[in-house]
């Protein structure tokens, strides 16, 4: 009877493959449904003042200049794809990720979805996301099992640093003083602070000596397991900047922390395609396809 427990072992197996089909497709309405949600929610208020760039710390000046930050129509939102590797933990080894990320400039928010595959036909769904300065991080194993579901403040502390290092994406809201002030420290090095809703997050932008943002580092809420965090130095490096629509923007970006004095790098970013102001939610890739490319 050898055929028989054959025959139910694939019947079991094709039913949660097919579970685990008709979930990415609901996690993925979710996302769309929360995008649009976002891209509604810019202020209908124009921004009518800006402050002067001559009373920016100097080196925010020379790369305001350089990205051409500074024009006629700042930018209102960016859509961006992105591949790359990730690491579910800092001993682990790096996957393959997919993702696709929105950013709205006024309020200040952001939701990203990133797939990883862990093995064939094994994959993570994580949207992350800070809107209206409230952070969330949802985890799903095959867009079906929840992983995790956090919120509180801490992880609004630590969506709003996320958020505050990838404005490079956007850089004209550098200029927007009524979410985003500078602090100068000489001249290589700037403090930014972003306020959204009540909620402040700070951190300091190193500058290389092409006048760009090299590096960003905060002290930031890292997650250690059982429902726990503590705050550990965090550092983005920022590389391969390019012209978009004549707007200068970086195109990989490199997460780390650093633990006992060691730098670990979790997540290695490589922008795809990247546009300003189209409010449509991208398709992700399907599983099997995000797994490969």
């Amino acid at each position: 009877m050898w055929w028989a427990a054959l025959w139910m072992l694939v019947t079991i197996v094709g039913a949660i493959g097919t579970v685990a089909s008709v979930n990415s497709v609901r996690f993925s309405r979710r996302v769309t449904e929360e995008v649009r949600v976002l891209a509604a929610s810019s202020s209908p208020r124009p921004r009518t003042t800006r402050p002067a760039v001559n009373t920016l710390p100097a080196p925010v000046q020379r790369y305001l200049a350089q990205a051409n930050a500074n024009r006629s129509e700042p930018i209102r939102r960016v859509r961006l794809r992105h591949g790359g590797s990730f690491r579910t933990s800092l001993d682990g080894s790096w996957l393959p990720i997919r993702g696709v990320q929105y950013f709205n400039a006024d309020p200040p928010g952001f939701i990203w979805w990133g797939r990883v595959r862990l093995a064939p036909g094994v994959w993570i769904d994580a949207r992350d996301r800070s809107v209206d300065g409230i952070g969330n991080m949802l985890v799903k194993l095959e867009s079906t099992v929840t992983v995790a579901n956090s919120s509180g403040t801490e992880l609004d502390q630590g969506a709003l640093l996320r958020l505050l290092g990838e404005l490079v994406w956007l850089p004209s809201a550098f200029l927007d003083d009524r979410h985003l002030t500078w602090s100068a420290i000489d001249d290589r090095h700037a403090r930014a602070t972003l306020r959204v809703n009540g909620r402040a997050a700070s951190g300091e932008f190193e500058f290389g000596t092409d006048g760009l943002p090299a590096t960003f580092s905060a002290e930031r809420y890292r997650d250690i397991g059982a429902g726990k965090s503590v705050l550990t130095p965090f550092v983005g490096r920022l590389s391969d900047f390019r012209s978009v629509d004549g707007v200068l923007v970086p195109h990989r970006v490199v997460g780390a922390w650093m633990v006992d004095g060691k730098t670990l790098e979790y997540a290695d970013f490589e922008v795809r395609q990247l546009e300003f102001d189209r409010t449509e939610p991208w398709r992700m890739a399907s599983a099997s396809r995000s797994s490969k490319e």
